[in-house]
This record gives C-alpha cells, sequence and structure tokens, in this order.
C-alpha cells in the first residue's frame, strides 16, 4: 500500500512538474502583466502588508527577483506555487477517497484547469493562495495531532497570501453544526493550537492594518461588496467559473461535495462551497472578477477526481481526457497568441503583456532632452503618473524610482506618498497629457509642452504615453 501511494505521488509531482514547464513556457514571450510590476514594486520596500494585498506576494518577489534576470525572477515562486498546488490536490483527493486512481485523476484535472494554468504562471497573490489553502484542506481532512498544527501553518499562509482565505472561518463555524467527529475533535487542544498558530502567522499583517486604519482590509471589503451588477456582469462571472475552475472539476467536484457523507468529505465541503457561495453572492451586487475564488479550485478537481475514481472507464476517460484536452489547448493557444498575435491581436489578452518595455524606452527619450534642459537629478528625475500601471512599469522596465501618488485611483504609491523637494523638477506621465485630477491635487509650475508617442505591436495599436515635464513642484494644491 505504502508503495503504491509513493507511485501515486511521484506520478503526481511528475504531473506538477509538467505543468510548471509549460506555463513558463506559454508566458516566456510575454512582459510583465501591470499588476505583476506592482507587486513587483512593492518588493523593493518589504512590509508586513500593502495597500491591496497581505504581503506574502511581495515577501516571494523579494526572495526571488535578486537570484534570476526578468520576469522568470519575479515569476518563479508562483510558477513552483501552481506545481506544489497540484500535488496537494492529489494528496487531498487520497483523503476523500480509498480508490488509488483519486489522486491522480484529481493531479491531472488541477493541472489542467484553466484558470489555474494563468494564475500559476502569473506573479500575482492567487497562486501561493492557492497552494497553502489546498495544503489546509488536505492536513485538515483528517487533522489528529501534528497535523492540526500543519494546517494551521498552512491556513495562516493562506492569510498572508489572500484575504480570500478568511472565509474559511465561517466555515469553519457551519461544519460545527455539521460534522460530530469536528465537535469530538474540538475537546482536545489541538485545534485551538493550530487556530493560535494560524493567527500568530497572520498577526505582523493585521498589526500593520491596525497602524494605517485597515486600509487593506477595508479595500478588499469594499471591493468585493461594491454594487453595480448587471445581468451581463452576473453572466460573466458564472462562465467565468466555469471556464477557470473547468466543467467537469466545478460540476463533478460541486454535487460531489454537496453530497458530503463522511467528516472528511465534509470539512473539504464547507471550505469549498462557502466561498463561492460568497463570490457568487457578490457578484450578484457588483463586479465579481473571476479569479476571487481561485484558491478553491484545485479542491474541486480533488472532489472530481474522488467522485471519478469508481466511474466507469469509458466515462471516466472520456470526462478526465476532455477536460485535460480542453486546459492544455487553450494554454497551447494562449502561448502561441502571446509569440505571435493572430486570433488575439489588438485585444486585452494580448495587449496587457506586451509594449511595456518599450513604453519605458520612450518615456526616457521623451523625458531625456527637459529633464537636461532643467536639471532633473541625473538618471532619476521625479514622476506623476496617471496611474499605478504605468509607474509599475516604468519602474521595472524603465530603472524609475522616484514615484509619487498616483492620480487616477488610490493605491500603494498614496501610503509611501513619496513627493519632490519643493522646487524640484518633476515629469507627469500619462495617456493623454496632464489629468485634471493631478492639477487639482498637486502644484507645478513652469509647465512645458506634452510629448506625445504611441506604443503598438506588430501594427496594431496597444497604447498611449504623454510625458508633460514642470520647472517646478509647488506641493498640495489642494488637500487631496
Amino acid at each position: 500500500m505504502l508503495r503504491a501511494r509513493r507511485r501515486v505521488l511521484l506520478a503526481a509531482s511528475a504531473l506538477a512538474l509538467g505543468a510548471l514547464a509549460a506555463r513558463a513556457l506559454a508566458f516566456a514571450p510575454t512582459e510583465l502583466y501591470s499588476d505583476e510590476a506592482y507587486y513587483w514594486l512593492w518588493s523593493l520596500r518589504p512590509a508586513p502588508g500593502y495597500f491591496d494585498h497581505p504581503p506574502l506576494v511581495a515577501w516571494l518577489i523579494a526572495a526571488s527577483s535578486p537570484l534570476l534576470p526578468g520576469e522568470l525572477g519575479v515569476r518563479l515562486p508562483f510558477l513552483v506555487a501552481g506545481a506544489a498546488t497540484v500535488v496537494f490536490a492529489a494528496l487531498l483527493a487520497g483523503e476523500l477517497s480509498e480508490d488509488r486512481r483519486a489522486p491522480l485523476l484529481a493531479a491531472l484535472l488541477a493541472a489542467t484547469q484553466p484558470m489555474m494554468s494563468l494564475l500559476g504562471g502569473l506573479a500575482l497573490p492567487d497562486a501561493p493562495a492557492a497552494a497553502a489553502y489546498t495544503a489546509a484542506l488536505w492536513l485538515f481532512a483528517r487533522a489528529r495531532r501534528w497535523r492540526w498544527l500543519a494546517a494551521g501553518a498552512a491556513v495562516g499562509l493562506a492569510l498572508l497570501a489572500k484575504y480570500t482565505a478568511a472565509l474559511l472561518a465561517p466555515a469553519l463555524l457551519l461544519l460545527v453544526l455539521w460534522d460530530r467527529e469536528l465537535r469530538r475533535d474540538l475537546r482536545q487542544a489541538w485545534p485551538w493550537l493550530a487556530a493560535l498558530l494560524a493567527v500568530a502567522i497572520f498577526a505582523p499583517c493585521l498589526a500593520w492594518n491596525a497602524r494605517h486604519d485597515f486600509v487593506s482590509i477595508a479595500f478588499q471589503l469594499g471591493h468585493g461588496f461594491g454594487a453595480g451588477a448587471t445581468p451581463r456582469s452576473v453572466l460573466e462571472f458564472a462562465l467565468g467559473q466555469l471556464a477557470g475552475a473547468g466543467p467537469v472539476p466545478l460540476v463533478l467536484g460541486g454535487l460531489a461535495l454537496l453530497r458530503a457523507r463522511t467528516s472528511a468529505a465534509r470539512r473539504v465541503a464547507v471550505a469549498v462551497l462557502l466561498p463561492l457561495a460568497v463570490c457568487a453572492a457578490a457578484a450578484l451586487r457588483g463586479r465579481v472578477e473571476a479569479n476571487w475564488p481561485a484558491l478553491v479550485y484545485p479542491a474541486l478537481a480533488a472532489a472530481a477526481g474522488a467522485a471519478l475514481a469508481p466511474a466507469r472507464p469509458l466515462a471516466r476517460g472520456a470526462l478526465v481526457g476532455g477536460s485535460v484536452a480542453l486546459g492544455v489547448a487553450l494554454l497551447a493557444l494562449f502561448g502561441a497568441e502571446q509569440a505571435h498575435p493572430q486570433l488575439l491581436a489588438g485585444t486585452p489578452a494580448v495587449e496587457r503583456f506586451h509594449g511595456w518595455r518599450a513604453l519605458a524606452d520612450e518615456a526616457r527619450r521623451l523625458a531625456a532632452g527637459p529633464c537636461a534642459a532643467l536639471g532633473c537629478p541625473e538618471g532619476q528625475p521625479f514622476l506623476f503618473t496617471t496611474n499605478y500601471q504605468y509607474a509599475a512599469e516604468l519602474a521595472f522596465y524603465g530603472g524609475f524610482r522616484r514615484l509619487g501618488p498616483a492620480v487616477e485611483r488610490r493605491s500603494q504609491l498614496d501610503l509611501w506618498d513619496d513627493r519632490p523637494a519643493p522646487g524640484e523638477p518633476f515629469l507627469y506621465v500619462g495617456l493623454d497629457g496632464v489629468s485634471p485630477a493631478f492639477r487639482a491635487a498637486f502644484g507645478g509650475a513652469g509647465e512645458q509642452p506634452t510629448q506625445r508617442a504611441s506604443i503598438a505591436l506588430a501594427g496594431v495599436h496597444l497604447r498611449d504615453l504623454t510625458v508633460t515635464p514642470f520647472a517646478r513642484f509647488g506641493g498640495e494644491a489642494l488637500e487631496r
């Protein structure tokens, strides 16, 4: 039995490494997506918390980017986390089913889930959140003694990756009512020690939030429970779940968890279905991104693998084979289109991953003459930008490090609140000249003519760039 488990684990690990290699290859032609560059910018100033998310994404980038140049150095920990998630999904399936085929089926499904292939290749909070959350569910499913402590550590890491992991807390409250075995376990010290460990790991982020008026948690709550839902946005969210998790994991895994009978299955069910339900409820109120509940997708793959293991070979092969083929085809199409855009040329799927190096080169070219004339600090002029996306990409690809608050939306740049010295020259970098919001917020004198450039890829327009020099910084024009 032990040898069989080892063989299955080795097979799942091989699938995980294959997924890592395929994702790395698919994303090799791409530049950093603006959110990736934004988190890289955070990594230059490691802290226990940030405006938008918990700190783990920045900590991982800070650890890896000095080791490897370019985009791969930023993305490497997230590729590894995505691969680890495949292994944890296989282990979780082994807790949900005694059938030896379940872990390998789960690994196949988890390795090819379209959303996880995307998130497992990008430097975003989702891959480490999914890895830690899936590990926590594997350990929690049949927790005894040390497994409770390991589960608590995994939950703490999931919280440091993404606040969505906090939905596990209300899920456990429901589980106490549903699972008699858990009520018995709660008479022991181990579950409580695990909870204390999770809180201790997450405590630095909580303390940081307390010092900053809980800005990060408040931002995510406002972001997640906003208003303005439309029939189209609700439909997009529903289709996003179907396409992102994959039809087989979402439908079969969800149904299997709804019919949970064992204690292990019930523990996984509440931890998966409640986040899905909360995100669905939020989607009925406002716009919800498809990736928000992605941290439960690998557990859905595990539940689907456990459900399919005893099925007839023909049905099992068709469902798993179809799901794998769909996932592989979508990733291959994505990679091919990023290398040579054809079908996706001119769409956000290509625009978001290209042209940023050219944007930074153009910004440096347009700034060179005015900076020399105005006496900007050599090599490091101060920049205000229209949005945090431009600021982050200019920092990564252009080497700009002196960046003020972006005017389009509050971000980490507002918390840092860097400013030029009074009277110092500076540049405003935007999409279409100087934003009225910037003029309302800051004072600048000696405005020079705006210079313009257009960024294209293979003749297809990507974005515009404007650079407006100012001779002197005058401070805040109005209270922000």
